[in-house]
Formats: structure tokens, C-alpha cells, sequence
């Protein structure tokens, strides 16, 4: 069959509209867990770690170093990464891990503003971007805070946010995402997302879940950048609230089989530039087992 030159334009016009947008869209690690344990998964196509409190790390040598200012319980840490940003190339600082969760900074909208003018603001005016809050939830938070940071002349960036739940819950997710961009406008980072253990998911689960959500986010121009929250092993999750069945490693510090390969999904195989890795079934066995390790998350 012959196809005249209008329909196979026509053709064409509709496949480019079906194509969903891919955006610039980079793999991060929500760094948290030994340092070595960064020579385990193959890094070539992962851009950039943020760490909660801890600063840089030599181990992740050639990625994006993000800082964070945690908040007002943390300003010894705060101090540290101040001198980081003065003697490295800073180019993004993230603020405030969770300001709207007790347990993290937990602190109010108009405390969140004064230490954003007096903290993170100089490093906006010399060029830096910064975040806003990391949020979790709180939609009437954020809106008071970036009105009233807005009032006092903030220079914000992105936004920054964290989401948890069930492995069908995806619908959830994309919402949140889609609702903080509607109302502010801004580019969008998801600086920590993972399952529950409430949900009870399990290797599947994470693997479809991630998969999905990689998938969606890459599809959304306006979503830059994304890290799944699994660097620790399976045997010792940062606290109950989240699944194991996120980890990034065994307990000997070996990259796990589907989480770590799934996150890096199209980006190559994590031991193909270590075949002598040992590979590993990333489901727990607890029984008997007494954690060691020390809280180094959140």
C-alpha cells in the first residue's frame, strides 16, 4: 500500500505526540551507610548524593555533592557543611529534612523562613540553588512558608520532597508530586521516596514500584532529579518505618540483586564493572539477628 507524503506526515505528527517528554532527569543516592560500601555498585551512571547531616564522601569521588541543612537541632553539623561550601564547587544545598515531621526538624513555617534568610539565602544571592523544604505531606505548611518566604525576598530554586507508602499506591505519589509543581511552579526533586514496612512489600513489589515511578518522573519535564531511600543493608533498615525490602545492600555490604539493579534500570548492569561482586538475595532473614549498626539515617 502506497502512503501519500500527507499521511505519512500525519503519521509522524501523531507517533512525536504519543512519545512522552523525557526530561533531564538524574539518579541520586540518599548517601547514609559505610562509606566503603560505595565500591560495590557500579556508579558510572548516577550523578549526585545528598546526605542528611554527614558531608561529603571521598568513596563517591566524581558525583554532584549536595549538602543539606537539616535544621536549627542539627547547626553543629550545619557549621561543617558551611566550610564544605566554602572551600568546594557547591552548586545545590538542600533545606530543612522534614520540617513538617516530629522526630525531624519539625519546626514552624515562620522559624523555617527567619533561618532560610539568615542560613541559606547568602548562598542563593551568590549563585547557589537552594531548595525549599524537604516535605513529606504537609501541603498547608509549604504554602505558608513559601508565601511568607516569598514576602521576605527567599531565593528558591526547586522543590524538594519525600514520599512514603504502599507499592499501590502509585497513584498517591504521582499526585503529590503533580500538586507541589501545579501550585508553585518550580522544578521538582524527589530527595527521598521508598515502601513502608506497614505495607508489607515485597522484592516484586519494590522492583515494580520503582520501576513505575522511574518511569513517570522521567516522562515529566519538570521532575530533575530523584533518590530512592535504600543505602543501608537489608538486615538493618534506618528505623521500623521503613521496609527492608528498599535496601541497597546485604549485610556485608554487597549491592543487593533487584533493588540497587533496579534503580540503575537501563543504566547498566551494577556488576558488570565488578563481576567478582557476589550476588545476593536481598530478602531478610531476622530471625536471631540483633542489630549493630548505628542509626546513621534520617
Amino acid at each position: 500500500m502506497k502512503l501519500s507524503v500527507a499521511t505519512l506526515a500525519a503519521a509522524a505528527t501523531a507517533l512525536l505526540a504519543a512519545t512522552p517528554v523525557v526530561a533531564d532527569f538524574h539518579y541520586g543516592f540518599p548517601w547514609g551507610t559505610f562509606n566503603a560500601w560505595a565500591k560495590t555498585i557500579d556508579k558510572k551512571n548516577v550523578t549526585w548524593y545528598h546526605h542528611w547531616q554527614d558531608g561529603y564522601v571521598k568513596e563517591l569521588k566524581g558525583l554532584e555533592y549536595v549538602p543539606t541543612f537539616w535544621g536549627p537541632t542539627k547547626m553543629h553539623e550545619w557549621h561543617q557543611r558551611k566550610k564544605e561550601i566554602h572551600d568546594m564547587h557547591i552548586e545545590h544545598i538542600l533545606s530543612f529534612n522534614e520540617p513538617d515531621i516530629k522526630g525531624q526538624a519539625n519546626i514552624d513555617p515562620d522559624t523555617a523562613v527567619s533561618l532560610f534568610m539568615q542560613e541559606l539565602q547568602p548562598y542563593a544571592l551568590k549563585g547557589i540553588k537552594v531548595s525549599a523544604p524537604q516535605m513529606v505531606w504537609d501541603m498547608d505548611w509549604i504554602s505558608k512558608f513559601m508565601d511568607k518566604c516569598h514576602a521576605a525576598g527567599c531565593k528558591i530554586s526547586f522543590m524538594a520532597l519525600h514520599w512514603y507508602g504502599g507499592p499501590d499506591e502509585i497513584d498517591s505519589f504521582k499526585n503529590w508530586v503533580k500538586r507541589i509543581h501545579d501550585k508553585f511552579n518550580l522544578p521538582i526533586w524527589m530527595t527521598e521516596y521508598g515502601l513502608t514496612n506497614k505495607s508489607n512489600p515485597s522484592q516484586k513489589d519494590v522492583d515494580r514500584f520503582m520501576r513505575e515511578t522511574i518511569e513517570w518522573m522521567k516522562s515529566q519535564p519538570y521532575v530533575e532529579r530523584a533518590a530512592w531511600n535504600g543505602c543501608f543493608d537489608v538486615l538493618n533498615p534506618p528505623d521500623s518505618f521503613l521496609s527492608p525490602m528498599n535496601a541497597y545492600f546485604a549485610d556485608n555490604g554487597a549491592a543487593t540483586r533487584l533493588t540497587a539493579s533496579t534503580w540503575l534500570a537501563g543504566l547498566g548492569n551494577i556488576f558488570a564493572s565488578n563481576p567478582s561482586l557476589k550476588v545476593v538475595d536481598n530478602t531478610p532473614n531476622t530471625k536471631g539477628h540483633k542489630s549493630q549498626h548505628k542509626r546513621l539515617l534520617m
